[in-house]
């Protein structure tokens, strides 16, 4: 496992794929939950403050399929999601 991007003490965010409209930041991530010790992917939303860094919004991510989409194509890229995911989703479609 790499060096974690990010470490809170509810958890070690491992990778990150991103997207930015305007200052709304979406993400998704793979994180490890460290009380329940397993990695999670997680669909979040960040806001880009004034000095450039993110602020976690606790609320529901909202996306057009095609937002999604491209979220998606970055989480891949970035590694967010396992060679054995990606081969079940592939199966799937």
């Amino acid at each position: 496992m790499h060096k974690p991007l990010k470490r809170t003490s509810y958890c070690d965010l491992l990778a990150q794929g991103l997207t930015q409209d305007g200052d709304d930041i979406s993400a998704v991530e793979r994180i490890f939950i460290k009380d329940i010790k397993r990695e999670e992917i997680r669909f979040a939303w960040y806001k880009e403050e004034m000095n450039g860094s993110k602020r976690f919004i606790p609320r529901p991510l909202d996306l057009t399929e095609e937002e999604l989409l491209e979220l998606l194509k970055d989480g891949v890229n970035k590694g967010v999601f396992s060679n054995k995911f990606r081969k079940s989703l592939k199966n799937i479609l």
